[in-house]
């Protein structure tokens, strides 16, 4: 006798679909795992008046010049997957609360791209990234380095770090320009039909507690050097140059594990 389809079925589609299209969805549902995960980034300042066309309404730099960073993520084992992922963030400011907003990101896997831009309104584009130690072939160097094209040959972002001195939490929180904030999002979804509003038009905060992971003499791996960020000539499809750097502020890595959760939305008024 054949099954019944609707016994196979559960409310949120076939095999537990957790987004859309259920007959074909991309990733589970929240929250996602991450391991062992190498995050770099150098916070650096910026061009305030350049960067506020590309931020919501609502949504404005907390300084000027504005304060940014420019991050490099190597996931090796997460609910995705493995993969890289880089990004750019500004510290703004949004009815009197504070966060790091995303306006530009990219990964090498469709998987965190779909579930980024679909829960989140993160801009994430698939690209290509290479990172120090993933790919083989060359010589070794004293620094990390990620690079982000798009397409192959076009240079969006060119990150290194030298990492110098394990640093403890306590002195990373203490650092102004490091300053742990909520991760901010704009979540546009458009309408159907035509003429009608977006049917969902939101900022979306996350607010992401890593824990570092520790060597044998108990201290976190956390390390502060040198960086430096050069985001390319320029893309009109991806307008990275319109964040670049004025000054370089600070550089760290680090090494640790985090549960990316759903997030909340934040009244622009």
């Amino acid at each position: 006798m054949a099954a019944d389809p609707a016994a196979r079925m559960s409310p949120v589609g076939p095999a537990g679909a957790a987004s859309m299209p259920v007959a074909a969805p991309l990733y589970p549902a929240p929250p996602f795992e991450f391991r062992g995960a190498r995050q770099t980034w150098v916070v650096y300042e910026a061009d305030a008046a350049m960067l506020a066309a590309y931020l919501p309404a609502g949504v404005q730099p907390d300084s000027d010049p504005a304060v940014c960073a420019a991050w490099a993520c190597h996931y090796p084992s997460s609910t995705f997957g493995p993969y890289l992922e880089a990004y750019l963030v500004v510290r703004v400011e949004v009815a009197g609360e504070r966060f790091w907003y995303q306006p530009v990101i990219v990964t090498d896997a469709e998987a965190p791209m779909a579930a980024g831009r679909e829960l989140w309104g993160y801009g994430k584009k698939l690209a290509h990234l290479t990172w120090s130690g993933r790919e083989a072939g060359g010589p070794g160097a004293e620094q990390l380095v990620m690079t982000v094209e798009r397409p192959r040959g076009v240079r969006l972002m060119t990150l290194s770090m030298q990492p110098e001195r394990l640093v403890s939490g306590e002195e990373l929180v203490s650092l102004p320009a490091a300053e742990m904030l909520p991760t901010l999002s704009h979540r546009m979804v458009p309408a159907s039909e035509a003429g009608r509003p977006p049917v969902v038009d939101e900022l979306v905060a996350v607010d992401v507690r890593p824990r570092a992971h520790r060597g044998a003499d108990g201290r976190p791996e956390l390390w502060r050097g040198r960086g430096a960020v050069d985001l390319g000539s320029g893309s009109a499809a991806d307008p990275w140059q319109v964040f670049r750097p004025l000054r370089v502020l600070d550089a760290f890595t680090s090494l640790t594990d985090f549960t990316l959760p759903l997030g909340r939305v934040v009244p622009r008024s």
